[in-house]
């Protein structure tokens, strides 16, 4: 399944704006503009606004998702 269909199937209450983001990960504009920057967090531009997709959201903490295992080295 392709990104393109996955967000066929997202509702509006899916969409998170900049603000909810900053909000919701505990980070600045500035990181949050760095995720953009390097491709980490994908998002949709609407005129001056940005929209994020909670799928992405919830894809890049999964994919920095760290046990307790990995941290005793």
């Amino acid at each position: 399944m392709n990104n393109h269909s996955l967000l066929e199937n997202t509702q509006i209450e899916d969409w998170f704006d900049n603000q909810t983001v900053m909000q919701i990960l505990h980070i600045s504009s500035r990181t949050l503009q760095s995720l953009r920057t390097k491709g980490i967090l994908p998002y949709s531009r609407i005129g001056n606004k940005i929209y994020y997709c909670r799928q992405d959201i919830i894809k890049i903490l999964s994919t920095h998702y760290i046990t307790n295992d990995e941290n005793i080295k």
